[in-house]
């Protein structure tokens, strides 16, 4: 049974690609509750983006902008289960407000691995703390980072008290044996590490299943492993339930409908390529 990784549900983030951000209230609440009763430590809205780049999309892109009406949304079920949303470091950002007031408990960057620049990432990080948001980073397309960048990364992290990076297999490139790397690296530097594993390849599964074996401490998914700017999935919902020993029940049966109904009523708003 798998007892060890904290995980985030990143549905409604990866979806977003598919639905512009836009999602039923009611769909919305639904994946709350059913995270609150299986054991997920986080849902994952969507993205801190400035709606003057980035317009017409649904309330989930703009989690600065439309604090108080994503609260509304969540605000009378709001429990154990944290609330995170992505904010890309090389792309147009609204200022960030304070999370007092708010339902958003964590901010994970996004940084594209050979993109970093460490001294706007320190600034960032800076700000979000002072904001009173819990920090990750995530290294994105960083399957093609080298043991040493990785590294600098590792160190990084440990020099400014952010105690939990990821690592996300954007291209679907990561071997085993990198996989295991990684982890090993950031452990020893008193890290702990996330893997985000896309599933373009059909690689998904095997590569978590060593992850948990090397001791990895935090995992994503999305219901039915849908999601993606390129529609090339990730770790299914569902893989997570069976490990974990967990049935789904009607409730999982219900969600992935209602999921597949979003993905319909909501596609003419799709911003995946």
């Amino acid at each position: 049974m798998m007892t060890r990784p904290k995980v985030f549900d990143c549905t409604l983030r990866e979806v977003g690609y598919q639905t512009g951000w836009f999602f039923d209230t009611g769909f919305c609440r639904d994946l709350y509750t059913f995270a609150q009763g299986k054991g997920i430590n986080y849902i994952e809205l969507g993205f801190f983006h400035d709606p003057n780049h980035d317009k017409d999309r649904g309330l989930f892109r703009y989690c600065s902008e439309r604090k108080t009406e994503i609260a509304d949304v969540f605000k009378n079920i709001k429990n154990r289960v944290k609330i995170s949303a992505m904010l890309d470091l090389q792309r147009p950002m609204t200022p960030l407000v304070k999370r007092d007031g708010g339902v958003v408990d964590a901010i994970r960057i996004l940084t594209r691995s050979h993109e970093t620049d460490l001294s706007v990432l320190k600034a960032k990080v800076e700000e979000i703390r002072e904001r009173g948001y819990e920090v990750f980073i995530n290294f994105t397309s960083a399957g093609y980072n080298t043991n040493e960048m990785n590294a600098q990364f590792a160190d990084f992290a440990a020099a400014n008290n952010v105690s939990v990076i990821y690592f996300a297999d954007t291209e679907s490139v990561m071997t085993e044996q990198y996989v295991v790397d990684a982890i090993k690296l950031c452990h020893g530097k008193g890290l702990q590490v996330g893997i985000h594993v896309h599933d373009k390849n059909g690689t998904a599964e095997q590569l978590t299943e060593t992850a948990i074996m090397t001791g990895v401490d935090y995992i994503d998914f999305t219901l039915l492993g849908l999601g993606g700017k390129w529609r090339d999935g990730n770790l299914s919902t569902e893989y997570y339930l069976h490990k974990k020993g967990v049935v789904g029940g009607y409730e999982l049966t219900h969600l992935k409908n209602l999921m597949i109904e979003q993905l319909i009523k909501h596609h003419q708003h799709s911003a995946a390529e």
